[in-house]
């Protein structure tokens, strides 16, 4: 019994335990931080220009000035590798990321910095190609962590955000990020780029409230009558396919040929220029995603569920508001995720029409070949779609039924 016994332990010993498979996620958020502390290096960390006219070109990175943010960077691509070898350490390579992000920025404005002395007050100074590929590459690294957690197939680096965005604050907020040419120029354009931006909100809001008030009566009486669904539906997505300026461009002379018609109309700020156009416009792209979401959310409550419901004595209200809303909350909640940030990347083109937004500055720098200008616009709206993004994806979390949070 003893032989057999020690036996049994020696074969337990001697045979090889299994390797815990590393998420394919984590493998990837490995190798865009290695890319990240790389191509700074490779593609360059700073440009310089004598003024806003002469085209930049590109000076190696200060490093006596830059030196220690610049260590704590390439130390966080490091531990962003490291950390991403564990699933349950995930989510600390997340934040590290977003540590790594505020590293990179801090080098950047030091070395600008020390890039600047002795040069003229028209001189200025922009982030390299390696810094610009190189925060694109953090941003995924924090994305792929989020996603090899394994929670709800969601992508969104929360934790990544909830770390790069306050400190990014904090670093503009301390001036160190001043001798770049891209807070100078925002610097001179305050006022008018904190007015674009709630121009910006509004219009997407605007839009994005029409296009609820739409989708969700007509997907509600889409529920049980299949004729009206395959209507809606062919309308939706007949109009995905139709280019924006184009839309914007065929409502102009209906809503001018209304105001004409309507004094009041023109009154309340609706034409065939502005916002009327662009929030109708906007709306009508927004119809898919809020319709689709309502529907599969409608439909999340199992059939058998429902007869049971019935046979109980509740009616369609009842069911409507017990059953199929709770139980649909998540998807619904995806539609309009995905509606919302469409809508802030949408309002952009408003300008177009003379809306407004930050898209008014985009095109300005367009059309004066300033680099800094297109994205002292750009930048904002790719930060407002993140949070966006980032609070519904908490929402959805938080509303779901805890039995479909997988």
């Amino acid at each position: 019994m003893a032989e057999a016994r020690s036996r049994l332990l020696t074969d337990a010993a001697a045979t090889p335990s299994p390797a815990v498979a590393i998420p394919r996620e984590a493998t990837a958020a490995a190798l865009l931080a290695a890319l990240a502390a790389v191509l700074p290096f490779l593609l360059g960390w700073l440009s310089v220009a004598p003024n806003r006219l002469v085209s930049p070109r590109p000076v190696a990175l200060p490093m006596a000035a830059a030196a220690l943010p610049l260590g704590l960077f390439l130390l966080c691509c490091l531990g962003v590798a490291l950390l991403a070898r564990r699933r349950a350490l995930l989510p600390w390579a997340e934040a590290v990321a977003g540590l790594a992000l505020l590293a990179l920025l801090a080098t950047l404005g030091l070395g600008a910095g020390a890039a600047l002395e002795g040069a003229s007050r028209l001189a200025r100074v922009a982030p390299g190609a390696g810094v610009w590929f190189s925060a694109l590459a953090l941003l995924l690294a924090g994305g792929c962590c989020a996603a090899g957690r394994g929670r709800m197939a969601d992508a969104t680096p929360t934790r990544f955000l909830a770390v790069a965005l306050p400190g990014l604050a904090l670093l503009v907020a301390s001036g160190l990020l001043d001798p770049l040419s891209l807070l100078k120029e925002a610097a001179q354009r305050g006022p008018e780029l904190r007015l674009a931006l709630l121009r910006h909100a509004v219009l997407a809001a605007g839009a994005l409230t029409l296009a609820a008030a739409v989708a969700v009566p007509l997907s509600l009486l889409a529920l049980r009558r299949p004729r009206l669904e395959a209507a809606l539906m062919t309308l939706a997505n007949g109009l995905q396919v139709v280019p924006s300026i184009a839309l914007f461009g065929l409502l102009m002379a209906p809503l001018a040929g209304l105001a004409a018609m309507w004094p009041p109309l023109r009154a309340a700020g609706i034409g065939g220029i502005g916002a009327a156009p662009a929030v109708i416009g906007i709306a009508a792209y927004l119809l898919l995603p809020l319709a689709a979401g309502m529907l599969a959310g409608l439909r999340q409550a199992p059939p058998e569920l429902i007869d049971a419901a019935r046979g109980q004595g509740m009616n369609e209200r009842a069911i409507l508001r017990h059953l199929r809303v709770p139980l649909g909350l998540g998807a619904m909640l995806g539609g309009l995720r995905v509606a919302a940030v469409q809508a802030v990347g949408l309002a952009t083109l408003a300008a177009l029409v003379g809306a407004g937004g930050l898209g008014a500055i985009v095109f300005q720098g367009i059309g004066q070949l300033a680099a800094d200008l297109i994205l002292l616009g750009v930048l904002p709206v790719v930060a407002l779609s993140l949070c966006v993004d980032a609070l519904l994806a908490a929402a959805q979390r938080l509303l779901m039924p805890p039995g479909t949070r997988a």
